[in-house]
């Protein structure tokens, strides 16, 4: 088998027309598992960027996947990925970038010591960046041209920008595929996991880093939990829907977690928003703000170590943090596939 899953050539931005992307407009099935017990979740507006256009969300009581009804059509989605967007994305992922990215290299090396390594929605390489030099070579997707430039400049990796779905790779073309903040972003979450599988080598990893929609800032903070991202996240997992879709298609577990993460700082701040928006007073969106005072970072840095380190460590062990993360595999075999997988902390 060629030992680059795509040529140069292909690697430039797709130039034929794609097919649609767009979530179906039904919203009396669910997407997910196909059942027909859906109820309405909520209605919250864009409040990074404090819009008042309210976006409704259903639930399958089934599954309990969450998806966002009636989401705007990809060629429409251009506002709403604005620069202050790509701009705090960047910013979140480069910020000290090895200490940021080593939990994930850890969790990696566990499984795999080298190959082909795909990360879908690479922004601009922050990931690819600490997997460079030794026995990796590295591939990426992202939908912003020069954002993806960045990447392949900083990393050497060879990028291909578009939907996912579009990409040209041939299956069985990479060893791990990774998707950090990704998969709530997919349109048709099954079909592109589909694709993932078949671009996995026999044995390959999937590994994904999500917000968790059953977690206990998620039940508490409502609509001004800021794991919510509304429109750009189209679909919120639990643990229990990740699970269920991923074996589902025939992915073996191999672990599933909540790590020790928090989004509180975040969601109190879009909760201050909202307070002075109710006295009169017009935020400054989220998107529009520049970088704190050494005052503000003091007090917030104590706060962070006194209170919200340890409520995440807690809701991490208890299984409820508002992210999770989850390394799948591909079967070697049917045998394998029917034998599984116990699952596990990484």
């Amino acid at each position: 088998m060629d030992q680059n899953p795509v040529s140069s050539v292909q690697l430039i931005d797709a130039q034929e027309e794609s097919h649609s992307h767009a979530m179906p407009e039904d919203s009396s099935k669910c997407p997910l598992c196909s059942g027909g017990q859906v109820v309405h979740f909520m209605t919250a507006p864009d409040r990074f960027h404090w819009r008042r256009e309210q976006y409704d969300l259903m639930r399958c009581s089934t599954c309990s996947y969450v998806w966002l009804a009636g989401p705007p059509k990809p060629e429409e989605m251009g506002i709403h990925y604005s620069e202050d967007y790509h701009r705090a994305i960047m910013a979140g992922g480069e910020n000290s970038a090895p200490s940021r990215w080593q939990r994930q290299r850890d969790v990696i090396a566990r499984h795999k010591k080298g190959g082909a390594i795909l990360d879908i929605g690479c922004s601009s390489g922050a990931f690819l960046g600490t997997m460079r030099g030794g026995s990796w070579k590295l591939y990426g997707i992202d939908m912003e041209a020069s954002t993806a430039q960045k990447a392949r400049a900083a990393t050497g990796a060879e990028v291909f920008v578009g939907d996912a779905l579009d990409a040209p790779f041939p299956a069985e073309s990479f060893d791990v595929i990774t998707g950090f903040d990704l998969l709530e972003h997919v349109y048709h979450p099954r079909q592109f996991l589909a694709k993932v599988l078949e671009w996995l080598k026999p044995g390959g990893i999937v590994y994904f880093g999500l917000p968790n929609i059953d977690s206990w800032e998620a039940r508490m903070l409502g609509t001004y939990w800021y794991g919510l991202e509304l429109p750009r996240h189209l679909s919120f997992f639990s643990p229990r829907s990740l699970r269920h879709v991923l074996t589902s298609l025939g992915f073996q577990e191999i672990s599933l977690f909540t790590p020790p993460t928090a989004y509180v700082e975040d969601s109190a701040s879009y909760i201050c928003s909202g307070v002075l928006q109710k006295i009169g007073i017009s935020p400054l969106p989220m998107s529009k703000r520049g970088p704190r005072s050494i005052p503000f970072r003091a007090v917030r840095k104590a706060l962070r170590l006194s209170l919200v380190v340890p409520y995440s460590q807690i809701a991490s062990v208890a299984g409820a943090g508002p992210s999770m993360e989850a390394v799948f595999r591909k079967p070697v075999s049917q045998m394998d596939n029917a034998t599984g997988v116990s699952g596990g902390k990484a």
